[in-house]
């Protein structure tokens, strides 16, 4: 029980709501890139059209057709240039900084919900450190997606063959081991946020237990925004700029859910776990309300 009053409490005193509209925003900025890092990486040892059609399946079925479409436009028609190695030199380097922005402002909002700020000094250095950083995450996506197909297309030729010999009641268990293993990568891709992107010193048990109690968190909560974006009538609310005002919304409640849960990470290596401290080229940061004397207050003293 304390460990969600003081999830609570940090989530009134961190604001987590506000960092969650700024990573939508730069998330939107950052979408392009992450998905062609993402597909291309996959891609190359699966088959990029195969790929696009499974994500393509996978936003529709949780989010909407709408939003679908739209990620499918931006594969579309966002391409590395070909003309020439200076333009693909600028072009993937434009990527590469795109896609890792989202990064770098979730690294600002943990470092305000776990209590580090990055020390001043060196600020070159440490910008180049946490775009490689941002950049192994990002590189860290694609082959967790490449994953991700392989082991639904072994999942699904493994459920095809059982149905034919074995009871319905299997099938269920091949399909409750494939949320099983999709809880899992997710997860996966958590601890690999809370442990490489902030400028603190986490436990791996905590991050683990954290991660995953993030990821029950995300799964729930994608449910219950899924639901309500189909069922709402935003998209035509918003006329031509519905599915990416839907898309923006889905970000931003899957942003704040995240910080939920890392909130309870904090809480948990406070109570349970080892406490976060920052790493060396942080400082840790606490907060404290002050209160002061106002001018006739001090002359009636």
């Amino acid at each position: 029980m304390r460990l969600l009053i003081d999830t609570y409490k940090g989530f009134l005193h961190d604001n987590p709501m506000l960092y969650g509209a700024s990573i939508a925003f730069y998330m939107i900025f950052s979408l392009p890139a992450l998905l062609i890092f993402a597909v291309y990486i996959a891609g190359y040892f699966y088959g990029e059209e195969a790929v696009k059609g499974s994500l393509y399946q996978q936003i529709a079925t949780h989010v909407g057709e709408g939003i679908a479409k739209q990620v499918q436009n931006i594969l579309r028609n966002v391409t590395i240039n070909e003309s020439g190695a200076v333009a693909k030199t600028i072009g993937f380097t434009t990527l590469i900084f795109s896609a890792t922005t989202v990064f770098v402002n979730i690294q600002l909002a943990l470092n305000e919900i776990w209590g580090v700020r990055a020390k001043p000094q060196r600020g070159w250095l440490k910008l180049i450190i946490d775009r490689l950083f941002s950049f192994v995450i990002v590189v860290s996506l694609g082959v967790i997606l490449m994953a991700i197909q392989i082991i639904d297309l072994a999942l699904k030729v493994s459920e095809e063959f059982i149905s034919r010999f074995l009871s319905e009641y299997t099938v269920y268990l091949m399909q409750l081991a494939s949320l099983g293993i999709s809880i899992a990568i997710v997860t996966l891709v958590f601890a690999l946020i809370f442990k490489l992107l902030p400028d603190a010193k986490i436990r791996w048990r905590d991050v683990w237990v954290g991660a995953l109690v993030t990821t029950v968190l995300f799964v729930l909560g994608k449910e219950l925004i899924g639901f309500y974006l189909k069922t709402s009538n935003l998209s035509s609310s918003y006329g031509a700029a519905g599915s990416l005002v839907i898309l923006l919304i889905w970000i931003y409640y899957s942003s704040v859910i995240f910080l939920v849960g890392a909130e309870f990470t904090k809480a948990y290596s406070q109570h349970i776990g080892d406490a976060i401290i920052p790493k060396k080229n942080a400082v840790q940061v606490i907060k404290q309300e002050i209160e002061r004397e106002t001018e006739s207050e001090k002359i009636s003293d």
